[in-house]
């Protein structure tokens, strides 16, 4: 890889790592943070909820100004932002304080459709594709590092660290990024659709609002369940304007091709079936041996245990592109699909033992990075130039509201099969099931994409009937 080639995919590859591990590390860290800054329980949970709502706005808001102007000066600016909140949230004094730099680095997720649309415009395809499969892998990686750096860190310098080490890491990323990043020409005209992005993000803010308040609420209070209609409503509003003006922020015609439909189901699908490893494993693990199915791990553990699915998707995710080359796009798609099933499924059917956990997540972790970095190769392939950040956008948004969904849900299920408060070995079994079955369902999504880039219907009949440029068939993975 050229020394330029190595700065386009590593700058923003070591961003993404270092808020991603960020954000990871503050779960542990919770109990230093109520007790420094007087916080309620409330308040607590909005640290994670105002960054999840946030990036939720600003996700397709991102992905389609990536798609019109310089990406280098979006990618710049968006690193600016994403660090000013977290120096901020590093020095709060409050716990509001805290909720606003959160919020404001929660921008930052913007950055992984921005990095599509980047890697198409300025390297190869092949480059393009290994490009994407860092973006996933390190993505997984720093998840499972945050948790085990969380518990040292904070016990050795103090909570705030784990912010000040995230700005000092970020800083370096974006030194490297201006120095490295080239500029990108303009790849679309027109003009940036704001009553659009003020209507999607709005809905969308209502949605995981909802979605996140439903656990406290209840899913059937009045508050909720208003919450969730007004979503509906604002959403549906924002659907019917957008299907009529010439110049929308999201082509939904667009959106209904194969590939851009299959590749949005399968990141909901991921993200709703990740929530047996998100919610369920780590309670089953802190549970007591004597239980006769927790391993009595604390934070450190815990952290260790999930620290395999992390390192097999960061080592698997640059061979995708070879795999595709090799196996079919679709043969791809669909292997991706059947270990994020079968990581599950081991671990509702074998977890007794450290071993036993190590190979679920291990599996699992090779079919998320598989199938997430196939599908956004697939994307960069199909979707027209001028629509790529976009189209990933939505399919980043879309995990991560299929991922907060899912969450609830497990939730629900281990506190149904609860005695005396206490999740039963049966609760978290049931839990894994359901998520080797959302795993399964992905499979069925990946069957809705071309095989193959053939002509214009392959990319859906919206783009067939759109006069946008072909891709090229020098392009195709």
């Amino acid at each position: 890889m050229s020394r330029s080639g190595f700065g386009i995919i590593g700058a923003p590859v070591l961003f993404i790592g270092v808020l991603q591990s960020m954000e990871m590390t503050l779960s542990p860290a919770l109990p230093l943070i109520q007790r420094d800054l007087a916080a309620s329980p409330g308040a607590l949970a909005w640290i994670f909820t105002g960054s999840l709502i946030s990036s939720a706005i600003s996700t397709p808001i991102v992905g389609r100004l990536a798609d019109m102007y310089d990406k280098r000066r979006l990618l710049l600016a968006l690193m600016a932002i994403s660090t000013a909140g977290v120096l901020l949230a590093a020095l709060a004094p409050n716990v509001t304080v805290l909720i606003v730099g959160m919020a404001v680095e929660g921008v930052w997720l913007g950055m992984l459709p921005l990095t599509v649309g980047l890697f198409r415009d300025t390297l190869e395809p092949e480059r393009a594709a290994t490009g994407n499969g860092l973006v996933i892998g390190v993505a997984a990686l720093a998840s499972a590092l945050g948790l085990i750096l969380a518990g040292p860190i904070s016990a050795a310098l103090g909570y705030r660290w784990l912010f000040l080490l995230a700005v000092a890491g970020a800083a370096v990323a974006g030194l490297w990024a201006w120095y490295a990043v080239p500029a990108t020409p303009r790849a679309a005209a027109g003009r940036v659709d704001w009553a659009g992005g003020l209507l999607l993000g709005g809905g969308l803010a209502l949605l995981m609002l909802g979605l996140t308040a439903a656990s406290s609420w209840g899913w059937t209070a009045l508050t909720t369940l208003a919450l969730f209609a007004a979503a509906v409503l604002t959403l549906g509003l924002w659907a019917v304007i957008e299907l009529r003006i010439p110049d929308p922020l999201v082509d939904l015609r667009l959106l209904a091709g194969r590939t851009p439909a299959g590749v949005t189901a399968m990141g909901v699908l991921f993200g709703f079936a990740s929530f047996g490893l998100v919610v369920a494993l780590p309670m089953m693990l802190a549970m007591p041996v004597e239980t006769g199915y927790g391993l009595g791990a604390d934070t450190l553990w815990i952290g260790i245990y999930m620290f395999p699915m992390g390192v097999a998707g960061t080592v698997v995710a640059p061979l995708v592109g070879p795999m595709t080359r090799l196996l079919g796009r679709r043969t791809v798609l669909v292997l991706g699909s059947v270990l994020v099933c079968a990581g599950t499924a081991m671990l509702a059917l074998w977890h007794s033992s450290p071993w036993q956990i190590v190979a679920g997540v291990t599996v699992m972790g090779l079919g998320g990075s598989i199938g997430l970095t196939a599908g956004l190769n697939v994307v960069a392939t199909d979707v027209p130039a001028d629509r790529a950040a976009g189209v990933s956008g939505v399919v980043f948004v879309a995990k991560s509201v299929g991922g907060t969904f899912g969450a609830q849900l497990g939730a629900m299920v281990l506190a149904a099969g609860a005695v005396g408060g206490v999740p039963t070995e049966r609760g978290f079994v049931d839990t894994y099931l359901l998520s080797a079955a959302l795993g399964l369902l992905a499979v069925g999504a990946a069957f809705v994409i071309p095989a193959a880039v053939r002509d214009a219907q392959d990319r859906g009949e919206a783009s067939a009937l759109a006069t946008k440029p072909a891709v090229h068939p020098s392009e195709s993975l």
